[in-house]
């Protein structure tokens, strides 16, 4: 199960599945899951529905990249809520990339979801305590005007903003997904917003982390760490291949999938690099981390980890794509491996939603974007109608020739 972000209680750790519609929460003690929910109106197969979480006065809002709406979970009631973003179903086409991935970076800011824009052409602002939303098109349009031509995405699409920093308490940094050397800096409070061309021309940033008043870039075509002074205008770099004997470059195939830091130093988290790296703060001086290469020695095809990246209690949290295991490391070194055993009925409780939606919404049909026919095969399989599975209770000679 893919994991994208957490949010910590004091006792549990929050997340959503990537695979599917469903909350989950985690003891931090013993680290078993327990299936909290599924968020009402949406895709029971929805691939990557929500994306960041964030918290206030005891509720978890979920940021929409797939979904149709705002999710919410109210701790102390136990109970989900919803919250439109203002299109319509039909408008929210999940097979048009421009609604594909909405938004990957939610903030909470002065009682309001600020959620910035990834694929979707507009900020969408949630006031949680009048419940109005409202929209601002102003920063998508000036840059995918300037920049949209530049995209280095995979899709290519354009990528207003992927993972955001953040800088203080009401600015928030990210980089363009183009050939272009440009962090744009936007203000949470004031909705004002800035670019601000750092290194050569040449420069394509894919990663940004905050660190204070630093702000670290990671230069994709040339794999070069970069670290810009927000009140000087100092730069600096890090050359990882002159440093890090062992690590093969990848350039645009990207060598690495997120950036975090922890104590003194940033750590480079591996996509398809062949070592996980960590660069002192202070000096830029780099080194492989022993421990957290262990997943790039796992044979198997595919990146190394998975989106997830969160520093909580000086430890961070990883999603091994190799091993399918939560990797806990903390900044003196230590790690621990952690298998997430989601609840064994699941799979069931996925299946009845899923054929429920279609009894529900009169579907006869859906496309293979929509619901890979093995998932469908399997749901049938593992729901009984009147003491008979699904699969029993259907012709079975449909049944057979696709499965």
């Amino acid at each position: 199960m893919g994991i994208f972000d957490m949010f910590d209680d004091g006792e549990y750790l929050w997340f959503t599945s990537l695979e599917y519609n469903a909350l989950f929460k985690m003891s931090k003690r013993t680290f078993c899951v327990d299936y909290v929910g599924s968020f009402p109106d949406e895709e029971t197969y929805g691939n990557r529905l929500y994306t960041s979480i964030n918290e206030c006065n005891g509720k978890l809002y979920f940021t929409p990249c797939t979904a149709h709406e705002i999710g919410i979970y109210d701790m102390r009631n136990e109970c989900f809520e919803k919250r439109s973003i203002g299109i319509s179903r039909d408008d929210n086409d999940l097979q048009n990339i421009k609604y594909a991935k909405k938004f990957v970076s939610g903030y909470m800011y002065n009682n309001a979801l600020i959620l910035i824009p990834c694929c979707y052409d507009r900020i969408v602002i949630y006031d949680i305590i009048t419940g109005r939303v409202s929209f601002n098109a102003d920063l998508f349009e000036y840059f995918y005007k300037k920049y949209h031509d530049c995209t280095t995405s995979p899709d290519a699409q354009f990528y207003l903003c992927w993972f955001a920093g953040k800088l203080n308490e009401s600015e928030i940094v990210f980089n363009l997904h183009c050939n272009k050397n440009i962090l744009v800096f936007y203000n949470l409070k004031t909705g004002v917003f800035r670019e601000q061309a750092i290194g050569g021309k040449g420069g394509s940033f894919s990663l940004v982390e905050c660190d204070g008043g630093r702000v670290f870039l990671y230069e994709v075509s040339t794999d070069t760490l970069v670290r810009w002074e927000v009140e000087s205008g100092e730069y600096s770099e890090c050359h990882i291949a002159d440093q890090v004997s062992e690590f093969r470059p990848c350039g645009f195939d990207y060598s690495f999938l997120n950036m975090a830091v922890l104590g003194d130093f940033i750590y480079l988290i591996p996509a398809n690099a062949n070592v996980a790296v960590k660069v002192n703060t202070n000096t830029l001086d780099a080194s492989v981390s022993e421990s957290l290469s262990g997943e790039c020695t796992i044979p198997d095809k595919g990146v190394v980890y998975l989106n997830l990246k969160k520093v909580l209690e000086h430890k961070l949290y990883l999603l091994g794509n190799r091993s399918k295991e939560l990797v806990v490391y903390e900044k003196d070194g230590g790690l621990q491996r952690v298998r997430i055993n989601v609840p064994p009925n699941i799979e069931n409780i996925m299946a009845e939603q899923f054929l429920a939606d279609l009894i529900r919404t009169n579907h006869c049909w859906f496309s293979e974007e929509q619901i890979p026919l093995t998932r469908f095969i399997k749901a049938l399989a593992s729901i009984e109608i009147d003491g008979k599975t699904a699969a029993a209770s259907c012709d079975s000679n449909i049944y057979h020739l696709m499965k």
